[in-house]
């Protein structure tokens, strides 16, 4: 009999034992995917909430640029692109992603005076590409003086293969006319 409890007892804690790793396994693995959610939220962070100044004036202050053999050459905005951006993007896509959509949005607002203020961002795991996300987030833009309004802006962010939590793509898809409305502004 008790040889039998033994046996009982050993089933029940070899049971426990399997059933922890399973859910340490599944914990980690959900964990790994709440780290590309954080990567696309702090990207997004950075896109809708400002514009930051120190970026604006090394965009748009020429004593920061020199020419060298013909180009414009701005070493403290690649310095601070890397710092800042270089975290969350892949090595070649960083320059990329800032020379076609980064910039937009920040810019324009900076440019026609509004203030970016991300109010809420949902971000979903694809169903068939794992290293797929897509995003939508709601922003806020104001003028001194003026009543906040909002818009709904959705894209599609891919991390890479080959560098882990790093994105290489990153697309704004639809901004249901808040580029427009940020550009008439100016």
């Amino acid at each position: 009999m008790n040889k039998k409890k033994q046996v009982i007892k050993l089933s029940f804690i070899s049971l426990m034992l399997v059933l922890s790793g399973v859910l340490l396994a599944a914990c980690s693995k959900a964990g790994a995917e709440d780290v590309n959610v954080g990567v696309i939220k702090n990207v997004l962070e950075l896109q809708f909430n400002g514009p930051d100044e120190k970026f604006m004036a090394l965009i748009h202050d020429p004593t920061y640029t020199t020419v060298v053999e013909g180009y414009g050459v701005n070493s403290e905005l690649d310095k601070y692109v890397q710092e800042v951006y270089g975290p969350y993007f892949t090595e070649l896509y960083v320059e990329t992603f800032l020379n076609t959509i980064g910039l937009n949005y920040p810019v324009t607002a900076y440019n026609s005076g509004n203030k970016l203020n991300l109010k809420d961002a949902v971000i979903e795991k694809s169903k068939e590409a794992s290293n797929r996300y897509t995003f939508s987030a709601t922003v806020g833009y104001q003028k001194d003086g003026e009543k906040e309004k909002s818009a709904e802006v959705s894209g599609v962010v891919l991390f890479s293969t080959k560098e882990k939590g790093k994105i290489g793509k990153f697309e704004y898809e639809d901004d249901n006319g808040f580029s427009e409305e940020l550009t008439a502004n100016e």
